[in-house]
């Protein structure tokens, strides 16, 4: 599921100049070797509040070696926000004629971020169909498992974490499929049903729902003892292992058949439904 220790993916992408070594646009950023200050040329990608950066100076805390004067495309993530930004660069390349593409293409910065983000999470997708959500439910096994009362009572009484997701399983009637195999024609994806700050933009499914499902498969040791879909409830012995469940976590993960255009070119989609669109 989640992997809280892999490495930041960049949220700004831009094409800097060099202006200072070992120095910062802020008092409150640590200076070291790899500091410096950049003239940001152009923004590429950006979340809606950066796509202003074009024409300023920023920190940024360098990747690798870097010259005075050197203009190079940067693929950066937040760090310190003030009276200016201070970024870490994942990575920094030479402009070079490959780049031309890219920094020649225009439009709107937050938006081809956006672009790569659902590409990304297509490419990374096991599944991925439109239909319709005919049912949602409890995940099959949320009940405890009958091994006595005492045992039973443990498991109900378990204290449950304040991140607890509320998983529930959505029932979709497979219209068509985009990526992937999936003989049956319906699938079910477990999805978070709270608005806990840890699952809030996810996506929360209701019977009639219709759209563009993005789904992983999700493989659940049971050798873990620990059933994801149970609120941290014992798994029964001889529990089959793994479990696999499909699931939609992030906002991604769902579009309405209205927004079919933003997966054009990505996935091959045929045109929605003309009825019982959900707006």
């Amino acid at each position: 599921m989640a992997t809280p220790d892999s490495p930041p993916k960049p949220t700004l992408v831009f094409q800097g100049t060099v202006r200072k070594l070992k120095s910062a646009t802020m008092k409150n950023v640590p200076v070291s070797e790899r500091t410096a200050v950049v003239h940001v040329d152009q923004v590429l990608e950006s979340p809606p509040n950066l796509r202003h950066l074009a024409g300023t100076d920023i920190t940024v805390e360098l990747a690798g070696s870097a010259a005075t004067n050197t203009s190079l495309v940067f693929h950066a993530a937040g760090w310190i926000f003030g009276d200016s930004v201070a970024v870490r660069a994942i990575s920094q390349e030479p402009i070079e004629r490959s780049h031309a593409p890219l920094l020649a293409r225009g439009g709107d910065p937050a938006a081809h971020l956006s672009a790569r983000k659902l590409k990304e999470r297509v490419d990374h997708a096991d599944l991925v169909v439109s239909g319709t959500v005919v049912a949602v439910k409890l995940p099959e096994g949320s009940e405890p498992v009958a091994r006595g009362a005492r045992a039973a009572r443990e498991v109900e009484t378990k204290p449950v974490s304040e991140h607890d997701p509320k998983w529930r399983e959505a029932v979709v009637e497979i219209a068509d499929v985009h990526k992937g195999e999936h003989a049956p024609k319906r699938v079910s994806v477990l999805f978070p049903a709270s608005h806990d700050v840890r699952w809030f933009k996810a996506p929360k499914f209701h019977a009639g729902q219709q759209g563009y499902f993005i789904l992983r498969k999700e493989q659940i040791d049971a050798a873990d003892r620990v059933d994801v879909r149970t609120r941290g409830a014992p798994l029964p012995a001889g529990a089959p292992a793994p479990v696999e469940v499909y699931t939609a976590l992030g906002p991604d993960d769902f579009h309405p058949y209205q927004q079919q255009e933003r997966l054009r070119g990505i996935v091959n989609v045929a045109p929605a439904p003309r009825a019982d669109r959900e707006e």
